[in-house]
């Protein structure tokens, strides 16, 4: 019993060498160099993990670009790419009257504008008419109205010319309209006849005059449009009203009687006779007038049309001033 208790006893203990895994190697001899530069070696990529990114769009499906990472070319129809399909149909796309009772919606909407909203008060008080109050809250639009609405030869009660609030707008009325800011005119040109860029201009050299829309509107209403169309004097300048003054020299007034010298200088005929009293030498020119005063017939004639087509203006916008007050009551 004794020896059993002294073998069991005994232990033996033993020491492990851990090597570290980060520790550098020992090189090579220099023939293991030498043999591994003979060999040849194949490199393969290894297949990455894909994750789809939001981020990231692509045309090409999963089974394409597998396809092409392998390499594996074919002209196969799996190949072609077509993302539609025919409805193996002879009808065109769209509406098949081509949009033609196509409705204008920009505006709100019919079952919820002004005029809507007038009906369903109309219906409700219809419906409730001569009935006891059941204390029931309908609505801000739909207050009992002890004025009933009647329908009159404008519309009905609901349309916009007999109730007082918005009109409902048409829908099938859909127009283009295009504003021209920049005409691509030649300022230059057009006021004086000349650019300095030549033919190299990119504008319009253009110096026809155009009438704006209230002019060919207003011409339509007097009938007056187009009358001048095939009249061949109507661009013709005439120079010679140019010439003739509008004030007299002396008086520095509006001509009263004018007369001509033999110079063809203008003046009243009371500012020349009186001036003659003093110098009977020209006001403006100096020059000898001989006491000769001839009438100025071209003047004259040019004051009578001024004063002609002043009473005209005139008479126009007395026809078109509005009544007053008292006349009207």
């Amino acid at each position: 019993m004794a020896e059993q208790d002294t073998v069991s006893g005994a232990f033996t203990f033993k020491k492990r060498n851990i090597r570290s895994q980060a520790s550098r190697k020992r090189k090579g001899s220099e023939e293991d160099d030498q043999s591994s530069e003979d060999e040849t070696m194949v490199v393969k990529k290894g297949k990455r993990l894909r994750k789809d990114n939001p981020l990231v769009q692509k045309t090409n499906t999963a089974k394409r670009t597998a396809a092409l990472e392998t390499g594996s070319g074919s002209s196969d129809d799996d190949d072609v790419m077509v993302s539609y399909k025919s409805k193996r149909t002879t009808d065109r796309e769209g509406p098949s009257d081509m949009g033609a009772t196509a409705v204008l919606q920009i505006e709100t909407e019919v079952e919820k504008d002004a005029q809507a909203i007038f009906e369903n008060a109309l219906r409700i008080n219809k419906e409730l008419k001569g009935k006891e109050d059941d204390k029931i809250y309908r609505g801000l639009n739909n207050y009992a109205q002890y004025y009933e609405k009647r329908d009159t030869a404008q519309g009905n009660a609901s349309s916009g010319m007999v109730r007082k609030g918005p009109i409902r707008a048409p829908a099938n009325l859909r127009a283009t309209v295009r504003w021209d800011y920049q005409p691509d005119i030649c300022k230059d040109y057009k006021e004086t006849g000349f650019c300095g860029f030549g033919d190299s201009c990119k504008f319009l050299h253009d110096r026809s005059d155009y009438k704006f829309g209230w002019q060919l509107e207003r011409e339509m209403q007097e009938g007056t449009y187009g009358e001048t169309d095939n009249d061949p004097h109507q661009y013709e300048v005439d120079s010679d009203n140019d010439d003739l003054p509008f004030k007299c020299f002396i008086c520095r007034n509006s001509f009263k009687d004018p007369v001509m010298t033999k110079c063809r200088h203008y003046f009243c005929e009371k500012c020349a006779l009186g001036h003659y009293k003093k110098s009977a030498r020209c006001y403006i020119c100096n020059q000898q007038t001989h006491g000769v005063f001839n009438p100025a017939k071209d003047l004259i004639a040019k004051m009578k049309g001024e004063e002609s087509s002043a009473s005209k203006f005139d008479n126009s916008v007395d026809q078109t001033a509005l009544p007053d007050d008292s006349e009207s009551d």
